[in-house]
C-alpha cells in the first residue's frame, strides 16, 4: 500500500513539473503576447507574408502550432533579414522551440549561421559634355555597374567587397574587384574606399589598400595608412581624421594627411623627384539647423615642398556647398538642389573622386582639387523607387592662367 502511494505521489510530482515545463502546443497564444508584435514587424519588413491564410489580423488569436509555422517561414527567409530581425527570429525560435521540433523544423542560431552572403548592386548611366578651349569639346556616354558583397563572418567581423565594371559606349569595359576588406568593431583592413573629413583633402571610393583604426565615442579619432596604385605612381598615405558631433545640427571634422610617391611625373606638373606632395591639414563642418537646408564647408592648407614649388608658398583651398532638401532613394518624387563653390591654389594637390567635390576631368589635373576655382550647380530627383536622376553643371577656370572649362553631366543611378 505504501509502495503504491509513493509511486502515485512521484507520478503526480513528475506530471506537475512537465505541465509547467512544456506549454500545450494546441493552446492559444495570449492576445497580448509579444509574439504578435514580433510577427507584425517581420511582416512589415517583408520577411514573411502572413498567417497561414496570408493575413495579419491584430485581433485574431492563434495556437502555438500556428505561430510556430509562421516562425518556421521566418527562419526559411532569414537571408532577407538584417542583424536586428535575425535576433527577433532567434527569440521567436527559442519561444516555440518544441513546436518547431515537432514540426520537423531544425532550430539554429541565425546569428552564428556562416556562409551567407548578401549581394546588392548599383547601375549608373550617364552623359557627359565637356567644353574646354585647349583640348576641344568632348561628349561621352558611359555606364557603370557596381556589385556589393556583404558577408557576416562572426558576431563582430564581416567581409565586404565590390565588383566594378565601367565602359564608354562603343568601347571595351574596365573590370576589377576594387573593394575586398574586413570590417571589425573599430577597424577595417584590406582594399577599400576612404574619405577624410568632408572630402576636400582625400576622398576615393575604392582601390585603397590599407587599414583604419578608430577610437572614441563622442569624439571619434581614426588613424589611416594606405597605398594606392595610380598607373606608374604608387601613392602612400598616412593620416588621421577627427569627427565630433557638437549637437544634432552641427558636426565638425579635423584632418591631417601626408602622401608620398616615388614617381610624380605622371601628374604632368613638373614634380618628378619630389616624393612628398601632401603635408596637408583641413577643418570642416556640416550644419543642418535651418529647415530643409544643409551646409557643408571645409578649408585646408598644403605645406609640402611640392606645393611650395608650384605655388611659391603654402597652397590653400576651400569648398562650400548649400543644399536644399535631398532626393530620398526610397521615396519617388523627392528631390534636392545644391550650389557650391571651390577655390584651390596650384599645388594644393588634393585627391578626390567625390561627385560633388571632384574637379571636371577636362582640367589637366582631373580628380584633383588643384589650380581651380568656380561654381557648380546640381539637382537630383527620385524618378522611381531606388532610382535617382542627377543633373550637374560645373563652371571652372584654372586659377593661375584663367583657362576656362565647363562640364555638364546627366546621370541615372538605380539600385537593386
Amino acid at each position: 500500500m505504501k509502495k503504491r502511494m509513493i509511486i502515485t505521489l512521484v507520478l503526480v510530482f513528475v506530471l506537475g513539473i512537465a505541465s509547467t515545463a512544456f506549454a500545450n502546443p494546441f493552446a492559444d497564444v495570449p492576445a497580448k503576447h509579444w509574439s504578435y508584435d514580433a510577427v507584425n514587424k517581420l511582416s512589415n519588413a517583408g520577411i514573411i507574408s502572413g498567417y497561414p491564410d496570408g493575413s495579419f489580423q491584430g485581433d485574431r488569436i492563434i495556437t502555438r502550432y500556428e505561430m510556430a509555422a509562421i516562425v518556421g517561414k521566418a527562419m526559411a527567409n532569414s537571408d532577407k533579414a538584417d542583424a536586428e530581425y535575425k535576433a527577433l527570429i532567434n527569440k521567436l525560435a527559442d519561444e516555440y522551440a518544441q513546436e518547431l521540433n515537432n514540426l520537423g523544423v531544425r532550430v539554429t542560431n541565425l546569428e552564428n549561421k556562416m556562409g551567407n552572403i548578401k549581394i546588392t548592386g548599383q547601375v549608373r548611366e550617364w552623359y557627359e559634355y565637356v567644353d574646354e578651349p585647349v583640348t576641344g569639346d568632348k561628349t561621352a556616354l558611359k555606364n557603370r555597374l557596381l556589385l556589393y558583397m556583404d558577408a557576416p563572418l562572426t558576431k563582430d567581423l564581416a567581409f565586404k567587397g565590390r565588383y566594378f565594371a565601367e565602359s564608354e559606349w562603343g568601347s571595351g569595359a574596365e573590370t576589377k574587384l576594387d573593394q575586398a576588406y574586413l570590417v571589425g568593431k573599430n577597424f577595417t583592413f584590406g582594399r577599400q574606399g576612404i574619405n577624410l573629413g568632408k572630402g576636400l583633402v582625400y576622398s576615393w571610393g575604392a582601390n585603397q589598400d590599407g587599414v583604419t583604426v578608430t577610437v572614441g565615442n563622442k569624439v571619434k579619432v581614426t588613424g589611416v595608412a594606405f597605398k594606392h596604385d595610380l598607373g606608374s605612381a604608387d601613392i602612400n598615405l598616412a593620416g588621421a581624421n577627427v569627427a565630433y558631433d557638437i549637437n544634432k545640427n552641427l558636426d565638425m571634422t579635423l584632418v591631417y594627411a601626408k602622401t608620398k610617391s616615388q614617381n610624380l611625373a605622371p601628374f604632368g606638373l613638373g614634380l618628378a623627384g619630389h616624393g612628398t606632395f601632401n603635408d596637408t591639414w583641413a577643418a570642416g563642418f556640416g550644419y543642418k539647423g535651418i529647415k530643409n537646408i544643409g551646409i557643408t564647408a571645409e578649408y585646408g592648407q598644403n605645406d609640402s615642398d611640392a606645393a611650395k614649388l608650384l605655388n611659391g608658398d603654402t597652397a590653400k583651398a576651400w569648398v562650400a556647398q548649400v543644399k536644399y532638401l535631398g532626393a530620398d532613394w526610397a521615396k519617388p518624387n523627392t528631390y534636392g538642389l545644391w550650389v557650391g563653390y571651390r577655390k584651390a591654389d596650384n599645388g594644393f594637390l588634393a585627391r578626390t573622386g567625390d561627385l560633388i567635390w571632384e574637379t571636371a576631368t577636362n582640367i589637366p589635373t582631373g580628380y584633383m582639387m588643384n589650380n581651380v576655382k568656380g561654381m557648380d550647380f546640381g539637382i537630383e530627383y527620385t524618378v522611381f523607387n531606388n532610382g535617382v536622376m542627377t543633373l550637374q553643371y560645373q563652371d571652372f577656370e584654372a586659377e593661375d592662367d584663367g583657362r576656362n572649362a565647363k562640364n555638364f553631366t546627366a546621370q541615372l543611378r538605380y539600385m537593386f
